[in-house]
């Protein structure tokens, strides 16, 4: 299983492939150091306001056309003929129909929101989280269509550059001392959005595929593909996003602290999101070619990869999670280090969960990573019930913790069956 020869093998293809993949998602890493300087300037009130209005955010960039996006890129991946053209138009259609729907829905809803959190100030957040939705969700097209093709190094132009407007304009703020509000963040993530949205498709030289008419047959397709991907992801922002969304209304003391230790675990996982960049358009082409031995020796490959990249941050969140808190926040949120020590530890395991639910798209059944994330999120929402009364913040980072383990059991074993065709 762990063929060393087959790692040496596969060289070129991380180097070209890769590596301009992992340089993308670094730059999510960098807006996480931007972020800890956000939380640092912020005061805590605004910081709450923004911890808890970017879960919504979260929600609505997901329904709003990213689980359709999933279908795009698997199934556009698997060759470049007039199918997976009409494919690939039939996800970009539907993405802009739900990307205008949850822009809707969010700002229809902003009042609810408003009136549930009233110990904050949420005026104006849903007309710019509707904003962030839909500029974000059209930007991603031709991003995804770049993917397709493992044009990595495009991608890698574009995040470069949908990074440095939204750092530039928020590090303008900080170092001016004006950045006082969660509304100047959003604004500039819209702005980043429009600009990156602009370059990827220069650089992708189309939005769609002129050759394909748009069919009833690759919408339904594609739309059924999506609805597998529509419920992991909404199970995966249960289970990820109600920490957040309970401490809010349950210990909203508890939001700051715990915002912060996560922003900083969250840091690492830029090295998942990297691999399975190259992972899903990879492997749903070696699954449509038939190479489909290959497809767990390159799953252990992976999971090998990112398990020694992370193993130095996990040593150090566990053993220094106290030190590195006061390190980074100058002491404002030190009482955070136990949820940094937990949610730190557990990133051991998230390669081989996260590795498995791609593999679970790649060869067509979805609906096992949504069983996974569904099982993980009906545990994660009963322990947070339970433990964050009892514990507030550590309470909720054990939940995750505890879904996390259970979710990467079921996956990989789940997939390891279906690739081995055990029925």
């Amino acid at each position: 299983m762990f063929d060393l020869r087959g790692m040496y093998d596969v060289r070129h293809r991380i180097l070209r492939v890769g590596f301009p993949a992992l340089v993308s998602r670094l730059t999510l890493a960098l807006w996480g150091i931007i972020s800890i300087f956000i939380i640092r300037v912020l005061p805590e009130d605004a910081y709450a306001v923004y911890a808890v209005t970017r879960t919504f955010e979260l929600f609505g960039v997901l329904l709003g056309g990213g689980f359709v996006q999933q279908a795009l890129l698997k199934m556009a991946s698997e060759g470049d003929g007039r199918r997976e053209h009409e494919l690939a138009n039939a996800g970009i259609a539907l993405s802009i129909v739900f990307a205008l729907f949850s822009g809707g829905l969010l700002v229809a809803t902003g009042g609810i929101v408003g009136r549930f959190y009233d110990t904050l100030d949420l005026t104006g957040i849903p007309l710019l989280l509707a904003g962030i939705v839909v500029s974000g969700t059209i930007g991603g097209i031709p991003r995804a269509l770049l993917l397709t093709r493992h044009r990595t190094n495009a991608v890698m132009w574009s995040d470069l550059l949908q990074f440095a407007a939204r750092g530039g304009v928020i590090g303008l703020l900080i170092l001016r001392g004006s950045l006082t509000t969660a509304h100047q963040v959003f604004l500039a993530i819209i702005a980043s959005n429009v600009v990156a949205f602009l370059l990827s498709l220069g650089l992708a030289g189309r939005f769609c595929f002129r050759d394909a008419p748009l069919r009833r047959g690759p919408v339904k397709a594609v739309l059924g593909f999506s609805v597998f991907s529509l419920g992991t992801a909404m199970a995966n922002f249960v289970y990820t996003s109600t920490d957040i969304m309970m401490l809010g209304k349950m210990a909203p003391a508890d939001i700051a602290p715990y915002g912060a230790a996560r922003s900083l675990a969250a840091l690492a996982m830029v090295v998942l999101e990297a691999a399975n960049m190259v992972l899903l358009p990879l492997l749903s082409r070696m699954w449509a070619q038939g190479r489909r031995d290959l497809i767990v020796s390159r799953l252990w490959h992976a999971v090998l990869i990112a398990e020694a990249v992370l193993l130095p941050v996990v040593i150090a969140f566990t053993l220094f999670p106290g030190r590195i808190m006061d390190l980074v926040y100058r002491g404002k949120y030190a009482d955070g280090w136990p949820v940094l020590l937990v949610l730190g530890a557990i990133m051991i395991v998230r390669p081989i969960g996260s590795f498995f639910s791609t593999a679970s798209l790649s060869i067509g059944k979805p609906q096992l990573s949504m069983y996974s994330v569904g099982i993980s999120a009906l545990v994660n929402v009963g322990l947070n019930l339970l433990l964050i009364r009892s514990c507030g913040g550590l309470g909720a980072a054990l939940a995750t913790a505890a879904a996390v383990i259970l979710g990467t059991v079921w996956i990989a074993l789940a997939v390891l069956r279906k690739l081995r065709g055990v029925p």
